[in-house]
Parts: structure tokens; sequence; C-alpha cells
């Protein structure tokens, strides 16, 4: 009997939880590893929310996929993107430098997606997303675009805040080694006069 009620409060505690909004903290594991060898410096001009809603970054839901809470980040999002991006690119042996470094390539980001939510079944299919595009701008004008997205996704009885920051971190770190493993690549591809062998999957900018 003991164990029933308990079971039970504790059943209705994580109900509860769901019904209330969460304030997010995300550690950031780093997981680039260095790239190249050339220093190249790089200059991160903007991050840009372009989300549609900015105003949070993900939701609960009920048993029967209704929206009850919302998910915000303890941080301004642009804020935290545009220091994790920083650190991956000095731990990939990129320099960060000024914008007045005549020879500095810059970066902008525009955030398209970056959301957590339960997917509701049988089971809560808890699942994020980051999807950001990415340009590139050389110190002679050029510049390239390209779209970079990631998907992260596990299923939990309940979904808890914990379960929403391991699914988010996740899919930020696919998404942060897939873009800015192809940035170093595009940069060095330049630095080499092989810029063609890169350009499949980017596209040139005004």
């Amino acid at each position: 009997m003991k164990q029933l009620l308990a079971l039970t409060g504790f059943a209705a505690l994580l109900v509860s939880c769901n019904l209330i909004d969460s304030n997010l903290t995300l550690d950031h594991t780093p997981v680039m590893s260095k790239v190249t060898s050339a220093n190249s410096p790089v200059f991160l001009a903007r991050v840009t929310d372009r989300r549609p809603d900015r105003s949070r970054i993900g939701c609960k839901k009920n048993g029967i996929g209704s929206e009850t809470a919302d998910l915000f980040l303890d941080v301004p999002l642009t804020d935290w993107f545009g220091g994790v991006m920083n650190e991956e690119f000095k731990r990939a042996g990129l320099t960060l430098a000024g914008v007045d470094d005549p020879a500095t390539t810059q970066i902008e980001v525009d955030l398209l997606d970056f959301f957590i939510e339960p997917d509701v079944g049988m089971t809560f299919q808890v699942f994020a997303v980051v999807h950001a595009e990415v340009m590139v701008r050389f110190s002679d004008g050029s510049g390239y675009a390209r779209r970079f997205a990631a998907r992260s996704d596990d299923t939990s009885m309940i979904p808890t805040d914990g379960a929403y920051i391991d699914e988010i971190n996740s899919a930020m770190r696919a998404w942060l080694y897939e873009a800015v493993t192809e940035i170093v690549r595009l940069i060095h591809a330049r630095k080499t006069a092989s810029l063609k062998d890169r350009m499949v999957a980017w596209r040139l900018t005004e």
C-alpha cells in the first residue's frame, strides 16, 4: 500500500511539473578536435534569431498531445549560440580575430529553428531540432551560404527537464560538428585554391 501511494505521489508530481514553465540551463560539451593548423582568423559577426516563434525554445505536452507549458532558455539564445560556436571555432584550429583584421573571414548565422518538444504516443518521444543558415564572407567580398540541420530524439515514459536538456544538447552537438567542420573546410579550400571541390553544398551569396 505504501509503495502504491509513493508511486501515485511521484506520478502526480511529474504531471504537475508538466504544467509549469521551465527555464533550462544548457551546459555545452565541446565536440570539435583540430581540423586545421592554418590558424585562419575568423570573426562571428552575428547570430540572428529568425525563428517564427522567438519567445521560447520548446514546449511540454500532456498525454493527448496538447501543449501544457513552455520551455525557455535562461540566457538569450543568440548569445549562447554564438558563445558555443566561438568555442568550437577555437577547438577546430581557427583564430578568433577582430572585424578590423583585413584577413578576417566573417561568419554570420541565421537561426531558423531551435526547439524541443515531446511527440506523444504510447510513450513520450522527446525530440529536438537545430536548423540554421551559415554565411561565410571572405575579405575580398565573396560569400557562401549553406543550411545545416540536426535532430535528436529519445523515448521517455514521462519527460523531465533533464530529458529536454539532453536532447537539445545532443542536437546542438551534431549541428556544431557538421557546421564547424564544413566552415573550416571551406576556408581551407579557399586558401589552397581548391574551392571548387567544396562548392557542391554551398551557394554563392551577394
